[in-house]
């Protein structure tokens, strides 16, 4: 591998799975960057039929500072953590960052800035905004890190690029988390975390963003939306996203969070899973008991109830356990 490659400051993975005339426009934002020491590393996940070929054409066509790299094909894919995962373990940027193929960025200077906050200090980690977009129609936020200015502003203050320095707690009082595709780590940090989990294939990137929250030193954060997100439709199967039950997208989170509550080190990151956990129980109870299965429901919503002092939620548990049983009476 030549010695440009080796010494790329960026390398941006992008996982993709049949949809390569998406994928081009992904890949053209961040040809469109102005700092330009960066490589490109798009991970086929197994694309099949015609798109097989596609991905091969596109190969050809974006030949500098982007590479290929193509997974065996499975029924499913190996999942986006599993994709990137791949990605990083070929990348030779110092930091490595990301973007969804049906995504694509929106500030040609995002790398520039973020490289002048991370090339003199021993920063881990550089987080910024994006926007969501469904049928190109705007959805209101706050749905990441929106308002982490104002937070970090309450006891600091940005340098003179506008760049803040965010501890755990400032993180954590924030609303949402970092999507991938405004992340940037150091590519040793998220080696020594352990990369992506790849037993997660929904909300992968709430798991990462605590881990290395958890673990990184000297987070930076920049309030720019560097990227436009385009919400999947829940009616069309064509991603991870909506290809699974909202049950399934509860369970993946329960999961997350629960991993959070056991492995955390900082009692900030404890604290914020276990009230996101709170409310994952209270929907499965919910979608649970609007399907007519007030047993199970009783069970999720009794958790709920116990994990935090809520009358409310106690009391709901208790109507359900009703239903429960009145619905057992009626089959016997």
């Amino acid at each position: 591998m030549n010695d440009l490659v080796k010494t790329k400051n960026f390398t941006v993975v992008i996982p993709s799975r049949n949809r390569p005339e998406l994928l081009r426009v992904a890949i053209e934002s961040v040809l469109m960057q102005t700092h330009n020491n960066v490589e490109v590393l798009v991970v086929n996940d197994g694309s099949d039929g015609d798109n097989e070929q596609a991905y091969i054409e596109l190969s050809k066509e974006f030949t500098e500072n982007v590479r290929f790299l193509n997974l065996e094909h499975t029924p499913n894919g190996h999942g986006p953590s599993g994709a990137i995962n791949r990605g990083v373990a070929a990348a030779q940027g110092r930091f490595v960052t990301f973007l969804d193929d049906d995504d694509y960025w929106t500030d040609s200077g995002h790398l520039e800035r973020a490289w002048e906050a991370l090339k003199n200090d021993d920063s881990d980690a550089y987080y910024s905004n994006q926007s969501a977009y469904f049928e190109d129609q705007k959805v209101a936020g706050p749905l990441w890190l929106e308002g982490l200015d104002k937070i970090i502003e309450s006891h600091d203050r940005p340098d003179s690029e506008g760049v803040y320095t965010a501890t755990v707690a400032d993180l954590m009082a924030c609303n949402g988390f970092a999507h991938l595709n405004t992340s940037i780590i150091r590519r040793s940090l998220y080696t020594r975390i352990g990369g992506m989990d790849e037993a997660i294939r929904y909300e992968c990137e709430w798991d990462l963003f605590f881990r290395t929250a958890d673990q990184g030193e000297n987070i930076r954060f920049h309030p720019a939306v560097v990227s436009r997100h385009n919400a999947p439709d829940p009616n069309k199967s064509v991603n991870v996203s909506t290809g699974i039950s909202m049950l399934q997208k509860l369970l993946y989170r329960a999961y997350v969070l629960d991993k959070a509550m056991l492995f955390t080190e900082a009692p900030e990151i404890e604290k914020k899973a276990r009230n996101h956990k709170t409310y994952t129980l209270k929907k499965m109870a919910e979608i649970l008991a609007q399907d007519g299965r007030y047993g199970r429901a009783h069970f999720y919503a009794r958790q709920a109830s116990t994990s935090s002092v809520d009358l409310k939620w106690l009391l709901y548990s208790i109507y359900l356990w009703g239903r429960k049983m009145l619905k057992i009476r009626n089959k016997v």
